[in-house]
């Protein structure tokens, strides 16, 4: 039995300030049990469209592999998923091929013409959001039919993008945040701290202090990623040294991010299939660091 294939794609300079990154999963030609065919996911400062090419997925609205899930419809070949201040969790009834695409919130708020902060915590139709270029642009990368939708996607997407380029040698929310504060304070609109913070807000949905939760759990991490080869994670070292005031600060955090204690995450990230995509970002930061 094949393994599911789970890719990250890194934007290209061109495009990486508008783009975080993607994750393509595909589960055809593979055997998974219904407890398989989970998708766990963390909470994300980030806007996703997702291209879904073949099979159908559902967004689990209450439950889990353990109890009867309680499923939601079908979702629409193309979503538009706003900032998620919780973790989420999908299921697929059968193989699918789906893209998923992180944006700057502040990018996506620019190609959609509308503030970001309406849509937290949606998950909506893209259609019912994208103004005609950007409905254009996403059908053209669904109607590859799945071959190479990354390289297409960025094909359609360049003649979209008016602002800057940057390069982008791993999707960490940290740089993003840092980034986002340093602009915000050097803006010519004002820079008393209420205008900054409200600047912030208006560009990325959420307010500064919500973001640097994102970035303590994403250290947090980082340093178990870095002590992955220890028996036994030293999770008070790795409190310390992401910024937490303690253990049991980290453990609330965490688990308001991933919806587990770091313990939990960490054997479930090892053993449990369904979480794929938290083992496809251990490996790709790991490699980068």
């Amino acid at each position: 039995m094949s393994r599911p294939a789970a890719i990250m794609h890194i934007p290209s300079p061109a495009l990486g300030a508008c783009l975080m990154a993607g994750v393509e999963r595909d589960t055809r030609g593979c055997v998974l049990t219904d407890t398989e065919r989970f998708n766990y996911y963390p909470a994300t400062p980030m806007a996703v469209i997702s291209w879904i090419f073949e099979g159908t997925l559902h967004m689990v609205e209450e439950g889990g592999p353990s109890t009867r899930p309680t499923l939601g419809p079908a979702l629409p070949r193309l979503v538009f998923s706003g900032p998620q201040r919780y973790p989420s969790v999908s299921w697929s009834p059968g193989p699918v091929h789906a893209l998923s695409v992180g944006f700057y919130p502040e990018a996506l708020s620019r190609l959609v013409g509308r503030p970001i902060e309406p849509y937290l915590d949606q998950n909506l139709p893209l259609e019912a959001v994208a103004p005609p270029a950007l409905l254009q642009a996403c059908q053209a990368v669904l109607d590859t039919g799945g071959d190479a939708p990354f390289a297409m996607l960025e094909t359609q997407f360049r003649p979209l993008w008016h602002g800057p380029g940057q390069a982008s040698p791993a999707p960490y929310i940290g740089d993003w945040v840092r980034s986002v504060a340093t602009r915000a304070a050097h803006s010519a609109a004002g820079r008393s701290l209420r205008q900054l913070q409200r600047r912030i807000r208006e560009w990325t949905g959420q307010s500064y202090r919500d973001l640097q939760l994102f970035i303590r759990a994403e250290e947090a991490f980082l340093r178990r990623i870095e002590a992955r080869d220890s028996r036994i994670a030293d999770l008070a070292a790795i409190a310390a040294d992401a910024g937490f005031a303690d253990q049991s600060h980290m453990g609330r955090e965490i688990r308001r991010v991933t919806g587990l204690s770091p313990a939990c995450l960490g054997e479930r990230l090892e053993k449990d299939e369904a979480f794929w995509y938290y083992r496809l970002m251990a490996g790709e930061l790991g490699r980068r660091g």
